[in-house]
């Protein structure tokens, strides 16, 4: 889910860029360029294929290549780029490098203070060489290559807006409630926890939602909580659960196995009803509205 974000999400356990670890690696004078391109030969109409290179600068290796999992490019898939470039690269030792050359793009931003405070500086502008050659000459090699400068204009072009889909507002559901699961633990930014990692809390479900969340997600095999669920409806009452496992329940409707658009946003209507009554108990702000 990190690389999807579009807002920066060092340090979680399935990112690369550890300041730590990269600190530690000998500073050396070397130069590195980095950029994302989209590949036409495999992109189709529904789907675009996109990867991230680092190149050296003196003398052009591939230090890194990645495809993006979620187009389009986002801050996270420099950021995890960029270590491995640095911690594991594909030739040569591991260093940490004088200077980073990135096309300016606004995306970035978020991430060039963390480079700075490495003692990396950054230098953005609209070319860069040794990239822009790399690809050209990786391009040419496809059935129907476009000319040099075609490749140079697309390389520079803004990363295209990411489609807004029920799979994009599963994604940010799914963001948020793994928030406020992280909210009844202490942090290093946020020592006191936000609330008590037991905190019960009722919410009223329509016949039809409970009946969706007991047999179309995966809540439906679990031997503890669906019989909880249903002893609780069967009473009358309303659903009183601990945060946890609310979040658990949000996370399910988010990915179920089912088919068709329609099925998938009749559950994140649901799930989205269960944030924002979570929300309100605990005096929190609620995911992000879905798309329209």
């Amino acid at each position: 889910m990190w690389d999807w974000c579009d807002k920066l999400k060092l340090g979680t356990s399935s990112c690369a860029f550890v300041k730590r670890d990269i600190h530690a690696l000998p500073q050396t004078e070397a130069e590195f360029e980095a950029d994302f391109f989209l590949d036409p030969e495999h992109s189709t109409k529904s789907q675009e294929v996109w990867s991230g290179a680092v190149i050296e600068r003196e003398h052009g290796p591939v230090l890194a290549l990645e495809d993006v999992r979620l187009p389009p490019p986002t801050v996270n898939c420099l950021a995890n780029l960029l270590a491995h470039a640095m911690l594991r690269p594909q030739y040569g030792d591991r260093q940490r490098p004088r200077t980073i050359y990135l096309r300016d793009r606004p995306q970035w931003q978020e991430l060039l203070p963390h480079l700075r405070q490495l003692g990396i500086d950054v230098i953005l502008g609209d070319d860069l060489p040794r990239f822009d050659e790399a690809i050209i000459e990786w391009m040419r090699r496809m059935k129907r290559p476009p000319s040099a400068s075609k490749i140079k204009a697309i390389l520079r072009k803004p990363f295209p807006e990411r489609e807004q889909t029920w799979f994009t507002d599963a994604m940010e559901l799914m963001e948020w409630s793994d928030a406020m699961f992280k909210g009844v633990y202490p942090r290093k930014n946020a020592p006191v926890p936000c609330y008590d990692p037991m905190t019960i809390v009722p919410i009223r479900l329509a016949a039809d939602e409970l009946e969706a969340i007991l047999t179309k997600t995966r809540i439906a095999k679990m031997k503890k909580l669906r019989p909880r669920m249903e002893a609780m409806a069967a009473e009358g009452k309303t659903i009183d659960l601990e945060i946890t496992e609310w979040s658990g329940v949000i996370l399910a409707l988010c990915g179920p196995k089912v088919d068709g658009d329609l099925a998938h946003r009749h559950l994140l209507g649901i799930a989205r009803r269960i944030a924002d009554q979570l929300a309100e108990a605990l005096g929190i702000d609620g995911p992000p509205s879905p798309v329209k």
